[in-house]
């Protein structure tokens, strides 16, 4: 059994504790020390029942808390080639002795009773990476701030019992929202951000592969929200004669949320 929380997603941070019955990891740490401790004591844990922590890229939203964990804890922190020595001599900049442990795309590791798979993404980081974590039969694909769902994405999403998956922005709201045409240029790029429409088609297509289990992460504050990232989603699976009401969707959006998904 692997149980989720998506304690934090959005574009402000992100945190997500993924458990066994013998582990607990972090998937980034994009908020501050203080909120991580908070978030870990919605679900009755501290930061001492933390076996590690695992970082999918550099950018601030998703380690923003690492310094000060870092300085305070030996936790183990797993990142991908050249985000790994990213971070170590960020920390080591700082004066901060870290465990930063080494990974690589499409090469296999071990954290006690959970096997992890770091996979290639596309976003404009020094090496970013989304994740595919089992235990025993059961596994979770984790895969947000990616510009498109490419083969290998969509490969690791297709042999998971559970699919979280970034649906970032609503084309329109963009579109006429505020920010700059640069920004909007560089999240609606290919190394940028997975927009609602782009989310609904890969939905769709594991559908299609069997697939009814997904938690829409990372959605932007200022772009999206969960009732129109809903109204694409069944939007594309009305299209392609899908009943949405036999695929579960559930969104990460909350500032802080103790929900809790199982996988079993």
């Amino acid at each position: 059994m692997l149980n989720i929380h998506p304690l934090y997603s959005s574009s402000s941070g992100n945190m997500f504790h993924i458990a066994s019955s013998n582990t607990n990891i972090l998937i980034d740490v994009g908020v501050s020390y203080k909120a991580i401790n908070d978030g870990l004591k919605s679900i009755n844990l501290s930061i001492k029942d933390i076996d590690a922590v695992l970082i999918t890229h550099e950018h601030t939203d998703h380690i923003k808390g690492l310094p000060l964990l870092c300085r305070k804890n030996n936790i183990p922190v797993y990142a991908c080639g050249d985000t790994a020595d990213y971070l170590k001599n960020d920390l080591e900049s700082k004066n901060i002795e870290a465990n930063i442990i080494k990974i690589q795309y499409d090469i296999p590791f071990h954290i006690n009773d959970l096997t992890i798979y770091p996979f290639e993404t596309s976003h404009d980081a020094v090496m970013p990476c989304g994740y595919k974590i089992s235990c025993e039969e059961n596994t979770i694909t984790f895969a947000t701030d990616l510009g498109y769902v490419s083969d290998t994405v969509f490969n690791n999403l297709d042999c998971s019992n559970y699919t979280v998956l970034e649906s970032n922005y609503d084309e329109t709201m963009i579109d006429f929202g505020k920010y700059p045409y640069l920004l909007k240029r560089r999240i609606k790029s290919t190394k940028g951000h997975l927009s609602n429409d782009s989310c609904g088609q890969a939905i769709v297509d594991l559908v299609k592969h069997g697939h009814n289990r997904f938690l829409l992460a990372h959605l932007s504050e200022n772009n999206n929200t969960p009732e129109i990232a809903r109204q694409t989603v069944e939007s594309a699976l009305l299209q392609n004669n899908i009943d949405p009401t036999t695929i579960e969707i559930n969104f990460a959006s909350k500032p802080l949320s103790s929900e809790e998904y199982t996988i079993c």
